[in-house]
């Protein structure tokens, strides 16, 4: 209860309520109470219990006495608390009432809002008296932005308080509120800018590349600086050296390189950085990173080890020397063994060893002698076991090899990238490069490399342990035709028509002047019959491939093949042979054996019908004395439809043509010749004579021709007979001449 002047308290304002008879209850309880106010503390009891003194911390006031009761004491000018608070008891110190004391929140000053990278913008400010509360009655800090959400900070740090938010796209002026609230009270400030006027680029990353007598420092900056011109600075100390670089701006990585030149061999130095946007301030430096110069003299170590023909390790290094003149009198090499003290040194004169390997074989040393003593050491390690990686194939182009490898994982100091040619009489000159172990990729420029020459490509990755195989490229800075020819064999299998051509030639060899992709096959017929034209070709694309059938040739033939490797630069000198395809006897025997059989089963056919052509004539015609025979109705049908009967001229004799209308009741007749007259035109027909020679005639064979004659004319003896000869039922119509 805070009261500014004392007044008359009764029980309802007190808040005497229901309570029980036992109950003890103090008041206020849980507040946050402003701090520089009066308060009044009450002690709410029951009739038996007797409150004589009541404490605010722990100084005790005079009680003033309200009712039989309740109690309370005055309290003035409130100081503010820690975050634990104060508490107010009375006498008994079995019950107690736990309160806040603190002041409502100073208006903040020194607020401004500024980017490092234009995509979170931070903003800041002073507070004049530190917050005294903390968890759910801390003081809260609200940022209102225009034309965006409210943004709720988390100050933990109220010696340099700061909360951000994100850049709003394409939005350049912002209207930033800064509210601050408590239980007791809020208070605001406002800071309007424009962005790019808040911009102060700071540095990523800063790396350094010494070197002798000069070395490179690359500032990293990472930010959306599109459209904006940035101007990057570094000091180097000893010497308060400064440069400046610009450049602009865009929206990904970029790496301002600055070249440090006349500086000490052997020397520390310490380097840092800032940036700016044109016509801002200066961003702020970045820490400081010491580095040292190189030594007078380095050593570029490396070794080579072969295990065939015999197990050796081939040690060579290059010199850097900071003096032109400086004379290198000689090298010290040392080689430690693995689980031992045994330690070997030598004295070199040139600048490569041949070494026996030996599986113990560890730590490598090698200095340079000169005139003021050693120089730094070079170490490298001989790992105890190698692991030999699968090969790959690379292609350079005209500004040389771009050699790209996998990240491993175990590579803590750097690469090793050496490459040697592959496929020539003279021993290798081997050449490698060092590259840092944060790096996946290495250009080699053309001017190392010469066309048509295969070159192998061996990426060590070093860690505690050596320098372990981790990659194998092999590749042509450019490729050119084959010079070699494959060999093709003497003897294939030939066919009527086909040719299963086989040759031997070796694509894998290091000499070819670019990888063997195929072979080309060009057939040419040889033969009379054959145009200029008559070729063709056929591709094999599988090179490891040493064979292919060549079908569809014709029997008999010479045809000509010629066999060429190619890579992609074009097919190289071509292999010719001549071979002839064989005779196909299957189609012979086919030719003659087909007629025969036909002939054969004609044979068969017509000896089955041998005894019908014999008796037929004999059965069938006895009677001797017929002129003409009489066909049946069906009989003559069927001679029309298999048309064995045909008009023709007669080759025996002469033939005329009665036009005589038939009874429409009598059936068409065939009449055979009588004489040599052959006329058919008679006025009457006399009976035949049984003593008069017969002729008998198939007109099956033979044509003939009918005719209708009058029904008085063919009342001859034969009509008698017309019972017999319509029961006759035969494929075969037979005239009887006498």
């Amino acid at each position: 209860m805070l009261v500014n002047q004392p007044q008359q308290l009764n029980n309802t304002s007190l808040g005497e309520m229901n309570l029980a008879h036992n109950q003890i209850r103090l008041f206020p309880d849980e507040q946050v109470l402003r701090e520089g106010s009066t308060v009044m503390f009450c002690c709410i009891f029951p009739t038996e219990t007797h409150i004589t003194s009541l404490f605010f911390g722990k100084t005790l006031y005079e009680v003033i006495n309200i009712s039989p009761r309740v109690k309370a004491i005055r309290v003035e000018n409130i100081n503010a608390t820690n975050s634990f608070g104060v508490i107010f008891y009375h006498d008994r110190n079995s019950e107690a009432a736990h309160n806040f004391v603190t002041f409502p929140p100073e208006k903040p000053f020194d607020f401004r809002c500024e980017t490092e990278d234009m995509r979170l913008v931070y903003c800041s400010w002073k507070i004049q008296r530190a917050p005294n509360l903390t968890g759910d009655r801390r003081r809260k800090y609200t940022l209102l932005i225009s034309d965006s959400k409210a943004v709720g900070c988390d100050v933990e740090n109220t010696d340099h308080p700061s909360c951000g938010f994100d850049v709003i796209q394409q939005q350049i002026t912002y209207n930033t509120t800064l509210l601050v609230t408590n239980s007791l009270g809020q208070a605001s400030e406002t800071y309007i800018f424009n962005i790019t006027d808040r911009v102060f680029p700071v540095p990523e990353h800063l790396e350094v590349t010494a070197g002798v007598f000069d070395s490179l420092v690359i500032l990293q900056l990472d930010g959306c600086f599109k459209g904006l011109l940035l101007i990057c600075q570094i000091e180097l100390e000893p010497g308060g050296i400064k440069q400046d670089l610009d450049k602009n701006g865009s929206d990904s990585m970029q790496y301002y390189a600055f070249k440090l030149q006349h500086l000490k061999p052997s020397t520390q130095y310490s380097i840092r950085g800032r940036c700016a946007v044109q016509g801002n301030d200066w961003g702020r430096w970045t820490t400081q990173r010491l580095f040292i110069t190189e030594p007078l003299v380095t050593i570029d170590l490396w070794r080579q080890i072969r295990d065939h023909p015999n197990r050796t390790v081939t040690l060579l290094w290059k010199t850097v020397s900071s003096d032109s003149e400086l004379y290198i009198e000689a090298y010290n090499g040392c080689v430690s063994y693995r689980n031992t003290e045994r330690n070997v040194c030598m004295t070199i004169t040139q600048t490569q060893v041949e070494l026996t390997r030996d599986l113990n074989m560890s730590d490598i040393t090698v200095r340079a002698v000169i005139q003021s003593g050693l120089s730094e050491p070079a170490h490298i390690t001989i790992p105890s076991a190698y692991i030999m990686p699968r090969e790959k194939r690379i292609m350079g182009n005209e500004k040389g090899f771009q050699l790209t490898w996998t990240r491993d994982s175990t590579t803590t100091c750097d690469y090793i990238v050496e490459w040697c040619m592959l496929g020539v009489a003279l021993p290798c000159n081997l050449q490698w490069r060092k590259v840092p172990a944060n790096q996946s990729s290495l250009n080699l420029n053309a001017g190392y490399f010469k066309a048509g020459v295969l070159y192998e490509f061996e990426i060590y990755g070093c860690s505690a342990d050596g320098h372990r195989r981790h990659e194998k490229q092999i590749g042509y800075f450019k490729e050119q035709k084959p010079t070699q020819r494959p060999t093709l064999y003497s003897s294939p299998n030939i066919t009527w028509s086909s040719v299963n051509l086989k040759w031997s030639f070796n694509e894998k060899d290091p000499s070819h002047t670019g990888f063997i992709t195929r072979y080309v096959i060009m057939v040419q017929d040889d033969s009379e019959a054959a145009s200029n034209l008559s070729y063709f070709i056929q591709s094999v694309d599988d090179p490891c491939s040493k064979s292919w059938m060549v079908s569809g040739l014709e029997e008999d033939r010479s045809y000509t093949f010629q066999l060429a490797a190619c890579t992609s630069a074009g097919c190289g000198p071509e292999t010719t042979a001549v071979f002839r395809t064989r005779k196909n006897f299957y189609l012979l025997m086919v030719k003659v054996l087909v007629p025969l059989v036909v002939l054969v089963g004609c044979c068969v056919c017509l000896w089955s019908y041998r005894n019908l052509i014999r008796g037929f004539p004999e059965e069938a015609f006895g009677f001797l004395h017929v002129k003409a025979l009489d066909l049946d109705e069906d009989l003559y049908e069927a001679s029309e439809k298999i048309h064995t009967l045909m008009i023709e001229d007669c080759k025996w004799c002469d033939v005329e043509i009665l036009d005589v209308r038939p009874i429409t009741t009598e059936k068409p007749w065939l009449t055979g010749a009588e004489d040599q007259s052959c006329s058919f035109i008679t006025p009457e027909v006399t009976p035949p004579s049984c003593h008069l020679t017969t002729d008998l005639t198939n007109f099956t064979y033979v044509s003939c021709v009918q005719q209708d004659l009058p029904s008085e004319e063919l009342q001859t003896e034969a009509t008698k007979q017309e019972s017999e000869i319509s029961g006759f039922s035969s494929d075969y119509v037979t005239s009887v001449g006498t």
